[in-house]
């Protein structure tokens, strides 16, 4: 299974970067949770769940950045239902006009196939340890 659980972060990260709803929609469990501290508002962090999640997400990330993008991305598998990813967040401030580079860390877990718990770190290393990796 491990194989299939790369190949669908693999997938679902091509559609973030593409910014395809309909894609990150179809590859996520209809119970998706998304804890994200890049979608910051007023809280510490912002969670999205169900199906509505990846659109309520853009819709806040649409308000922050005129544009953005992924690279560096780097795939770890723990061999069972958890993955992390590390990448560089490249984007401008809508408002400010300021270039952004930032490197960032994601872990996922996995559910009967669909992507189906997402937590995204401001240190890297975080998340390799979240899913019992080290950098």
């Amino acid at each position: 299974m491990s194989q299939e659980n790369v190949d669908l972060i693999e997938r679902v990260v091509e559609a973030f970067d593409r910014h395809d709803l309909t894609t990150l929609q179809q590859l996520c469990d209809e119970d998706f949770e998304f804890v994200s501290v890049l979608a910051v508002v007023d809280e510490a962090d912002a969670t999205y769940r169900g199906p509505n999640a990846w659109k309520d997400y853009f819709r806040v990330i649409e308000e922050m950045w005129s544009e953005w993008h992924t690279r560096d991305i780097e795939i770890f598998d723990t061999g069972g239902d958890q993955l992390a990813c590390l990448f560089r967040l490249v984007g401008t401030g809508k408002l400010s006009g300021v270039p952004v580079e930032r490197a960032l860390g994601i872990t996922y877990r996995i559910r009967d196939g669909r992507l189906w718990r997402m937590r995204s770190y401001p240190n890297p290393a975080d998340a390799l340890e979240a899913v019992g990796l080290s950098e």
